[in-house]
This record gives C-alpha cells, sequence and structure tokens, in this order.
C-alpha cells in the first residue's frame, strides 16, 4: 500500500488547483514549458488523483495515460473520469519498476521525482521515463527545487509541514516533510535532497542528450489578482523547478 492511500482525499483538498500557487505560479510554469500539446500523447508519472492528466487532455492531448503508485490516488482519477470522460487511461503502478508501457511524445512527472532517495532509485524512474518515449521524445517535469534556501521550507506549514532544514544538504537526506492528521494518526509524505549534478547523472545515464533548467514563472495574472507584495517571498524563496530532457 503507497502511503498517499490513507489521505487520498485530503491530499486532493491541499493540492487545489485554484490555490493562489497553484493558479499563478505552478500551472504557469509547467505549461510555458510544455508549450502546446495538441494532438500529442502524454505518459503522465506520479499523476496523483489526476489533475494535470485532465487538464493535458483539456489542451488538446490526443492520448493521455496516467500512472500513480497510490491505489486511493488512481481510485479518485477514476472517479473524475467517470463524472467527466475525457478518455484518460489510468493505470497502477510504481514508477521505479513499470517498464515500458508504449512509445509517447511526451513523459511528464510533477512532484514524483523528488520521492527517489538515492540515485539508484532516481536511474530506475529515469530508465521508466527514456523507455516510454519516442525517438526524440521529450520529458518535462516541475519539481521542488534542488538547492532552497532553508527558511523558505516554513512555506509548507499550511500544507502540514512540521520540520525544518538543515544550512547543509546531503544525498538523500530527508526534506522537510508533510504531515496529515488522519484518526488520530500522522501520515507522513517524505520528500528528499539528491544534487542537480546527481539528477544529470541520471538523466546522462538514460540517453537524454539535452537537459534543462527552467526557473519558476510568476504569471501576469497572479500580480494583478494579488498584487506584488502578496508574492515577495515566493518571489524570494522559490519553491519549484521546471525540468525538459530530449532524447
Amino acid at each position: 500500500m503507497s502511503v498517499y492511500d490513507p489521505i487520498a482525499k485530503q491530499y486532493k483538498e491541499k493540492r487545489h488547483p485554484n490555490t493562489p500557487f497553484n493558479q499563478y505560479i505552478e500551472q504557469p510554469t509547467y505549461f510555458n514549458l510544455l508549450g502546446d500539446i495538441t494532438g500529442k500523447s502524454i505518459l503522465d508519472l506520479g499523476c496523483g488523483e489526476g489533475i494535470y492528466s485532465r487538464k493535458f487532455k483539456e489542451k488538446g492531448a490526443a492520448r493521455v495515460v496516467g500512472v500513480d503508485i497510490s491505489e486511493g490516488m488512481i481510485t479518485l482519477a477514476k472517479e473524475e473520469e467517470a463524472k467527466k470522460p475525457l478518455g484518460i487511461e489510468y493505470i497502477l503502478g510504481d514508477m521505479q519498476k513499470l517498464g515500458q508501457i508504449g512509445r509517447f511524445d511526451l513523459v511528464t512527472a510533477a512532484y514524483s521525482l523528488n520521492h527517489a532517495q538515492t540515485k539508484e532509485q532516481l536511474l530506475e524512474m529515469c530508465q521508466t521515463i527514456s523507455a516510454n518515449l519516442k525517438p526524440e521524445g521529450r520529458f518535462v517535469a516541475i519539481n521542488n527545487k534542488l538547492d532552497r534556501a532553508p527558511e523558505s521550507y516554513r512555506f509548507l506549514e499550511e500544507y502540514g509541514s512540521e520540520e525544518t532544514v538543515s544550512d547543509s544538504l546531503k544525498e538523500g537526506q530527508p526534506l522537510p516533510t508533510l504531515a496529515y492528521k488522519l484518526e488520530g494518526k500522522t501520515v507522513i509524505i517524505e520528500d528528499y535532497y539528491l544534487s542537480q549534478a546527481t539528477y544529470e547523472w541520471a538523466f546522462r545515464e538514460v540517453g537524454f542528450k539535452e537537459i534543462h533548467w527552467h526557473e519558476q514563472t510568476l504569471s501576469e495574472a497572479g500580480i494583478r489578482e494579488l498584487g506584488e507584495d502578496f508574492w515577495q517571498d515566493y518571489v524570494q524563496y522559490p519553491h519549484m523547478v521546471g525540468i525538459e530532457c530530449w532524447k
């Protein structure tokens, strides 16, 4: 059972696509990287409850397959598909062990790579990514920013974070955890630090020829809606990074 299973509904509420960060930073960053996806086939790894899988289809993708290790998340995704059928296929599976299930124009991952605790686990994820891409296909991800300032993690408090991070990060070190209260128990979601050099090693090991890192984007609409002062900390302490790799 995945650690996400017992808190799937709570996590869905926390990750609501209309939160200011999601609406004005995360989505603009992701979709600026993706560009025009009309007619594309997309494998969405770590799809969760299908937030982005649905948006890919709504933005014109021809085929979308979502994969997640959590049965609870896949259940939620299938429930949304039943309510509003878009023709998305959802598969219960571990992206480290998935293997090749097809050939896609794009493979995507939102906050999935940062679950890898070791370079070997990251390499297994990247092997799955590469195996499912067409020749000259592209991998696009959004991920926790690898070199975030320790003080920036206070922003996770609204999501239940209960820890801080030391000034000196080491490979495989747990990052501040997300803690969900459920029926008197605490469910922990952990991410881990791996350096940019380790990520690039894994990408190149599986055959990616080009690797690009992209800073997060704050949309003009977000500034108009909430003002520059609201976004000051988010700009000073970027939360996320975009990754783009070409075979």
